[in-house]
């Protein structure tokens, strides 16, 4: 149980932790079309898409920058890779503008291996049309990220976290990053490292991982599609194998279900949050991540930076039509009188013990987790009343 006593001094302690953040740093470009003054193209006879307002954002791990930012982070460091384009430029003015040291941001210059990864997203009204994708063609020179390593490594000692983001398959994430980094991870005294990837989620045995529950059962050589459910009993196995393999906290978000925490412990649930109203889930998994890492970085327990996390992405997904950030009075508002879902005593269910052993045989791809989980691992909650009241919807992450 998070008291608020205790919520209110793990935020207040956030204006003296040290996190760097490096990762795959992308940029959202929001175009509101008016479509009363569009008129064919003299040069082709195509109909303009005239653009009456546009925005931009911090995506990828320059959204979980700007939820550090936030959360009053003391300090924020950006290590990046951009391109030396109006994108990279528009991208290091908003890091910038956040108070994130940009020292360490590198820019490469030549367009034909590395743009900017930016997103522009054209909408009608509201419906969004065909994305514009930059970046999709990047493949990082490896003098980059040899010199991304060097610039993390001269500086390890001033972070108590590094926060390590996967977003792109051809993102900054190359071998020889991925080497360098695993090497910096042995280094002894060290800050924490906690990793969060779509792709990669076994690149770093050494962090603790931060993966949602879809990754965490594709880690696990079992495939479900984006609209099925995970069953607790399956999210909570692959946790346990997960933990099993790296012996380094595993957090398996489940969406609008909470989350999932495996350490040497045991189990824990953090029970989902109820959200009334309509909700956008676009950003609650970066809010919940930087919610964590901030946490730690205060003296948090594993358990308790979960619940930080999951109040994080409470506040985000009830922003829509943004990649919203949630402040430490929002997270406080919500922190007071949670409304939990599955859980009618406490935000936390503690199971027995782990044994550090993976189940008895690891699953082939494409074959699914059982549905039944009897195993010590097991967690018993009862849903709340409060779910099967009519109008109250539940979010995703």
């Amino acid at each position: 149980m998070l008291a608020p006593a205790r919520l209110e001094e793990i935020l207040t302690r956030h204006s003296e932790a040290r996190i760097a953040v490096l990762g795959d740093f992308c940029l959202d470009v929001y175009w509101t079309l008016d479509m009363s003054t569009s008129e064919p193209s003299l040069e082709t006879g195509i109909p303009t898409s005239p653009v009456r307002a546009q925005r931009t954002a911090l995506g990828g791990a320059g959204n979980v920058a700007a939820n550090l930012a936030a959360l009053g982070t003391g300090a924020i460091h950006a290590f990046a890779v951009l391109g030396a384009d109006p994108f990279g430029d528009c991208l290091n003015s908003l890091l910038r503008g956040l108070q994130v040291c940009c020292d360490d941001v590198l820019h490469v210059a030549d367009a034909d291996c590395w743009q900017t990864p930016a997103y522009c997203k054209p909408y009608d009204g509201d419906t969004e049309r065909s994305r514009f994708d930059m970046g999709t063609f990047n493949r990082l020179p490896e003098q980059a990220a040899t010199t991304l390593l060097a610039r993390l490594e001269a500086r390890l000692a001033e972070f108590d976290v590094v926060l390590v983001n996967q977003q792109l398959r051809h993102g900054i994430h190359t071998e020889t990053l991925q080497a360098g980094l695993r090497r910096l991870m042995q280094l002894q005294p060290g800050p924490l490292f906690i990793f969060d990837g779509r792709d990669d989620t076994g690149s770093y045995p050494l962090a603790w991982l931060k993966l949602n529950a879809h990754e965490a059962l594709r880690r696990c050589g079992s495939l479900k599609g984006a609209d099925e459910l995970v069953l607790r009993e399956e999210a909570c196995e692959a946790a346990v194998t997960l933990f099993a393999e790296r012996r380094k906290p595993v957090f398996v978000t489940r969406g609008a279900r909470g989350c999932l925490v495996c350490t040497a412990a045991g189990v824990s649930e953090v029970p989902g949050l109820e959200v009334i109203g309509p909700s956008d889930s676009v950003g609650a998994g970066d809010s919940f991540l930087a919610g964590l890492a901030a946490a730690v970085a205060a003296g948090a327990t594993p358990e308790e930076a979960a619940q930080v996390g999951n109040f994080a992405a409470r506040v985000v997904v009830s922003k829509l039509q943004q990649t919203g950030t949630a402040s430490v009075q929002e997270i406080l508002a919500v922190g007071r009188a949670p409304a939990y879902v599955y859980s009618r005593n406490s935000p936390t269910t503690r199971a027995a013990p782990c044994s550090g052993k993976a189940p008895a045989s690891r699953r082939s791809p494409g074959r699914r987790l059982k549905r039944s989980f009897a195993s010590p691992f097991s967690i018993t909650t009862a849903p709340s009343p409060r779910c099967a009241k009519a109008g109250k919807r539940l979010w995703n992450r």
